[in-house]
């Protein structure tokens, strides 16, 4: 077996058990990104892809911080910026501390716990000009965010990013600015912003802190009560017009990106524990 199918095994362990939390506690999830696209495209794991991304509600993505820790089996754990000191990412993530992963993805590479990431949907203004201003502060948050901490979240190996982002990574690459602001002051407001708006009185889902950023915001319609996708062995949530979710994401996502262009393997095993 490869690494990279061994990665998305691991991965796949981990969502089966965040999932059953979820069904036990009525605890909605969907399908994200690449999950979603894999799951339509694939009926699994995008054949590059070594991640695994999910959405939950604002409020019950509160509760299931709340109960994950003591709900997990043995050998899975939940992190977020809050409880655990060296962590500098805003979305949650369940680990497996048994299984070790080097991560290429930022400047300095990293050996981590296996993951896959859990992210809070929030709502956004529903008057334009408002949700306008709202994502332009975010967006500056965001920045002052990856500022701080550049070395260890900034991704550098994602492809086809805005010119604005490409000079905002240059920036980083070669200066220090932002090195000594506080990152967990910086997380602490975005955390109060992102729950300025409850998702339940918007008429968008949000899921600011992903990759594509506002390319994931949609009308709540587009996520309805949730359709059943086949992923691999199991079955998944996600939203209930994935032709419009991935539409706005990646365009024509049935055709397959030319290999220059997909995702580089960025994160692989690289030893168990058990």
């Amino acid at each position: 077996m490869d690494k990279l199918r061994e990665l998305q095994l691991v991965e796949l362990d981990i969502l089966k058990e965040t999932i059953r939390i979820c069904n036990e506690n009525n605890i909605t999830y969907y399908m994200l990104g690449g999950t979603l696209l894999g799951a339509v495209r694939h009926k699994g794991f995008i054949p590059w892809d070594d991640d695994m991304d999910i959405g939950i509600l604002r409020t019950e993505y509160e509760r299931f911080l709340e109960i994950a820790p003591e709900q997990l089996r043995k050998g899975l754990c939940l992190q977020t910026y809050k409880t655990t000191d060296e962590y500098l990412h805003y979305p949650a993530k369940v680990v497996n501390g048994q299984v070790k992963v080097v991560s290429k993805a930022t400047k300095n590479a990293e050996i981590l716990p296996a993951w896959i990431d859990i992210f809070p949907l929030d709502g956004m203004p529903n008057n334009l000009i408002f949700n306008k201003m709202h994502q332009f502060s975010l967006l500056s948050k965001r920045a002052n965010l990856n500022f701080s901490s550049f070395d260890e979240v900034v991704n550098l190996n994602a492809y086809k990013r805005p010119l604005i982002e490409r000079l905002l990574i240059w920036i980083g690459k070669h200066t220090k600015i932002g090195r000594s602001i506080d990152t967990k002051k910086q997380l602490d407001r975005i955390d109060k912003a992102l729950k300025e708006y409850p998702p339940e009185s918007s008429k968008y889902y949000v899921n600011f802190m992903g990759a594509y950023k506002f390319k994931e915001m949609f009308l709540k319609s587009y996520y309805g009560n949730g359709k059943v996708y086949d992923f691999e062995d199991i079955k998944l949530i996600g939203p209930e017009n994935a032709d419009a979710v991935l539409t706005q994401m990646y365009g024509n996502y049935m055709e397959f990106p030319p290999e220059d262009q997909r995702n580089k393997h960025c994160t692989e095993v690289i030893g168990t524990d058990v």
